[in-house]
């Protein structure tokens, strides 16, 4: 009898531990979908306020040189985002932080391959 009583509360401590565990694998799914979501809404979000953006892409002559094209740029950008609208940068800075430098002053800082801020050129 005593086996029995072991037995079962052994299975039943495995069943509850492999629920933690596929619990724990759930909540990271979910949380990782949650942070795609909010890239996904914040990319929308800049869209809204300048609707433009959306309207006009950089022409390939224009690229850091473009004042309009430089108000393109959006927080979480991907740098092939930022490169199809400035092109390619003067200078990179790699680091914790990377900083495209380009020609006219302006600069984009990314954090974890996203854009984090940027400085538009001085007119």
């Amino acid at each position: 009898m005593l086996k029995t009583i072991l037995l079962i509360g052994c299975l039943s401590f495995a069943i509850a531990l492999d629920a933690q565990a596929q619990d724990s694998n759930r909540i990271d799914q979910l949380e990782k979908e949650l942070q795609e979501t909010k890239l996904r809404v914040t990319k929308l979000e800049s869209l809204l306020s300048n609707p433009s953006n959306a309207q006009k892409p950089a022409t390939s002559g224009d690229g850091w040189n473009s004042i309009a094209n430089w108000r393109k740029l959006a927080k979480e950008m991907s740098p092939t985002d930022v490169q199809k609208i400035l092109g390619e940068p003067h200078r990179v800075d790699r680091g914790s932080f990377s900083i495209w430098h380009y020609r006219n002053d302006g600069r984009v800082n990314f954090y974890q391959g996203k854009v984090y801020q940027w400085t538009e050129p001085r007119q």
